[in-house]
């Protein structure tokens, strides 16, 4: 049904309807924060959505910036995926290569979807984890990549062990790589609003220590993910120094970090995090 014209009020600065041919001069050009308001009016004829200033283009929760990078992410993988089949169909040691790049456009696209499943107060543009990571991780994951080109186009007869293990090494890898991928997601859904990407010095009244699920076995469940996940991928390309390197660098990284932040748990939970402490563990080698 359309509406009576007669009902309208052109003149209004907050019209009830859209008439973008009929746009009042005095208003000016149009762009995406001109309609951030919500129309109240009990009368009105059709409701304007709310807008959420966050949602703007180059807000924290742009709906446009969270889209955009959802389908590059998505694009990266299924044209790696298919890359990667289609060298390794060709016996070209090469297709390690773009594998890496469809596992860790699957890993950033989980990250955001998990948290906006499962903590959608937080799903926003930094959810993907594409730069709060610092430059380290993209350096880390850069050389792992080229390590891995070099030697597949330069050294393709390279063999560190017998031909006969290269194919189990690689289901090994694959393995630690699944592994950790499901951990660390399940991990986050199990903690849903208790989980953030950032450690929290203060405790708000809404979090509470999950003991259930994974959490039952591991404490540490999205690091212990991480840290397996990192190295899977490093067995699968093949890659000896990044490998050693993700070993040393992960393994320092999560070490310093779990200790603040057990420092700062025991501080909110007391005794009740020190008894569950005492009865899980960690799962990364030498971090008790």
């Amino acid at each position: 049904m359309e509406p009576d014209s007669s009902d309208i009020d052109l003149q209004s600065d907050s019209p009830t309807i859209s008439w973008p041919l009929n746009r009042p001069s005095e208003r000016g050009s149009w762009n995406p924060s001109t309609d951030h308001h919500k129309t109240t009016a009990p009368d009105s004829i059709l409701k304007q959505p709310f807008l959420y200033a966050d949602n703007l283009p180059g807000q924290p929760k742009s709906l446009s910036g969270i889209s955009l990078r959802a389908y590059l992410l998505g694009n990266v993988t299924g044209i790696s995926t298919l890359f990667s089949l289609y060298l390794l169909n060709r016996g070209n040691g090469l297709w390690r290569a773009p594998f890496f790049l469809a596992s860790l456009s699957i890993f950033h696209n989980l990250e955001f979807w998990t948290t906006a499943a499962y903590n959608t107060r937080f799903a926003n543009v930094g959810a993907f984890l594409l730069s709060r990571n610092g430059s380290a991780y993209n350096a880390a994951h850069t050389g792992a990549l080229t390590e891995c080109i070099i030697t597949n186009l330069f050294f393709p007869n390279r063999a560190l062990l017998p031909p006969s293990l290269h194919n189990p090494l690689i289901g090994f890898g694959l393995v630690m790589l699944i592994i950790g991928q499901a951990t660390r997601s399940i991990a986050m859904a199990q903690a849903g609003t208790n989980f953030n990407h950032s450690i929290q010095m203060k405790k708000s009244k809404e979090h509470e220590l999950v003991t259930s699920g994974i959490y039952a076995y591991l404490r540490h469940p999205s690091y212990f993910g991480f840290f397996w996940w990192g190295l899977g991928t490093q067995v699968v390309m093949g890659n000896v120094v990044g490998f050693i390197a993700y070993a040393g660098v992960l393994w320092m990284f999560f070490n310093r970090r779990i200790q603040k932040e057990e420092q700062l748990l025991v501080n909110f939970f007391g005794d009740e995090y020190v008894k569950y402490r005492q009865r899980t563990r960690v799962g990364i080698p030498f971090i008790a």
